[in-house]
């Protein structure tokens, strides 16, 4: 349970005060751009930009300030990170038609530096930290009285541990991306025109997050066998989600597409990409907490949004029939086909930070062992730093075993024997989102006719029809592994595959679609309206 928002008094694990509060923050941003054509067949664009954004703060100070080098609490006034004053866009373009291909080519080529600060959630998380979690037993009464538990808990009860949210000291803002795109557009015969591009990104300073107040040993309690944890900061702060700056991201992508329009009234246009977005972060919200803390380099893997092909195609032809007549005449017809491999599906494992170890059989437990009343395992590290707050750990790869399914309904996705429970004190060697799901593929169809009832007042009817052929788009399967380890049916240890009963049953199973509502997704859905333009 969390204690946020207007406290009738100040908790006594911290120096939050008591009252509403209000979030503040200035952006500052100025700009000029030119064109100047150099030449009748070349131009150039360019311009400037700058943005400043200054550090949120909580408008009264009332705001708890972690410091995750020393495990203290800081002054409220504390700036919460730094934001660098030093963020010009330039940005530079040049447009060329070469005489000799008689104005039928256009070369493109341009490129610029964009800022931001990232959503406000990841920038007033001190202003959230004021509170405190307790751990409530099942016959809690509701409405519950946050001050009336909160006064009832000692301060040194292990079940109440204050949890603040905090910046590394390096949190810098704003995030920083280089954009760039080269394109080659050529008229072909029959009204054709064909654009082949390369469009590049470098993501910089993007948004990355960890946990600190780190587990740095375990002792094995001698009468119980439970663990006793350690913490880098003692007892008094539970695991603090951290959160810091740093992360890196590129993409590179191939475009191509290709138009014409018929003399006869018919339109088409198709495009395809071929990218990538691989690094350590997709900044923002993307981000994800690092399954390693002392490692950021070790999440470099495929982004959320790395889409490897998408293909989509339109067209629209006005029918010819009756052309002279109101009613009957001036009808279109389209269609539209959209088709993408599939998203990055990242998998995990649910792993406890503390195992035991049975001293006489070397086998690996959630719970102390105990024989004859006393205890004859160890607790171990099982997860180096913790993390269980976050809960971002990923399995071991087997080798040699597919982690698709294939046969067994289209629904069997993802193989659980393609995953292993790691050994204790090490993490998964899965990297991150190194898999993909289900691709996506529909086609709708649309009929519209605009029917002018005056000069100025136009009636328009559109019918439409998604996903033609009703095909099942499934979203990402559910991903996470359930916590086997130990001994007996649907258990394992580690190192041992996992079996589709112990990996809980839904995992790898395409259970949804991607959409319900209408719209690119859904299942076959007709949509009939009328517009009156006046």
């Amino acid at each position: 349970m969390q204690f946020t928002g207007d406290m009738s008094k100040p908790s006594p694990f911290h120096n939050g005060a008591p009252g509403a509060r209000r979030a503040e923050q200035t952006f500052y941003a100025g700009y000029f751009q030119d064109e100047w054509r150099m030449r009748p067949n070349l131009t150039m664009s360019y311009g400037l930009r700058y943005e400043y954004f200054s550090v949120l703060r909580e408008a009264q100070d009332r705001a708890v300030i972690f410091d995750t080098v020393r495990g203290i609490l800081l002054p409220p006034s504390t700036p919460f990170y730094r934001s660098s004053r030093a963020n010009m866009g330039p940005r530079l373009a040049f447009s060329w038609s070469p005489k000799g291909l008689e104005n039928r080519t256009v070369l493109r080529i341009g490129a610029g530096y964009y800022y931001g600060p990232g959503q406000t959630e990841d920038l007033l998380q001190p202003i959230e930290s004021d509170r405190v979690t307790v751990l409530l037993g099942p016959g809690a009464a509701y409405p519950i009285d946050p001050p009336a538990i909160q006064a009832a808990y000692d301060i040194n009860d292990s079940n109440l541990r204050y949890q603040p949210r905090a910046y590394a000291p390096g949190y810098r803002i704003p995030e920083r991306i280089l954009s760039y795109t080269l394109s080659l557009q050529q008229q072909l015969p029959l009204n054709a025109l064909l654009t082949v591009g390369y469009v590049g990104s470098q993501g910089r300073n993007l948004f990355l997050r960890s946990i600190a107040n780190r587990i740095i040993g375990v002792d094995t309690e001698a009468r119980t066998g439970r663990a006793i944890i350690h913490r880098e900061f003692g007892d008094r702060f539970a695991e603090v989600d951290m959160k810091t700056s740093g992360g890196n991201d590129n993409y590179n992508a191939l475009q191509v597409s290709l138009n014409r329009r018929f003399n006869r009234g018919l339109t088409v246009s198709t495009q395809w990409s071929w990218g990538h977005s691989i690094g350590t972060s997709a900044g923002s919200n993307e981000a994800r907490t690092s399954q390693d803390p002392y490692n950021f380099r070790a999440e470099r893997g495929n982004n959320n949004f790395d889409v490897r092909h998408s293909f989509n195609l339109s067209a629209l032809y006005a029918l010819p029939f009756f052309n002279d007549h109101r009613l009957l005449g001036g009808w279109e017809i389209g269609g539209l086909i959209n088709a993408r491999t599939g998203l990055p599906v990242d998998v995990n494992i649910q792993r406890n930070d503390v195992v035991y170890v049975d001293q006489g059989t070397g086998l690996v437990h959630n719970q102390p062992v105990l024989a004859g009343g006393r205890p004859v395992s160890v607790a171990v590290i099982n997860t180096p730093g913790g993390g269980a707050s976050r809960n971002v750990r990923r399995p071991d790869l087997v080798a040699g075993v597919s982690p698709f399914l294939t046969g067994g309904g289209r629904t069997s996705f993802l193989n659980p024997a393609a995953f292993a429970m790691p050994a204790p004190g090490l993490y998964g060697n899965l990297a991150r989102n190194v898999l993909h799901g289900p691709g996506l593929a529909q086609m709708d169809i649309t009929l519209q006719k605009k029917i002018p009832l005056s000069e100025k007042v136009i009636l328009e009817f559109r019918g439409e029809l998604y996903n033609l052929f009703n095909r099942a788009n499934f979203a990402n399967p559910p991903s996470l592994l359930a916590n086997a380890l130990g001994t007996g049916l649907n258990r394992i240890q580690p190192g041992q595959a996992f079996t589709e009963a112990a990996s809980g049953g839904a995992f790898g199973v395409l259970n949804r679609t991607v959409e319900r509502t209408v719209g690119l997704g859904t299942s076959r859905q007709a949509q009939l309206s009328l517009r009156l333009t006046f």
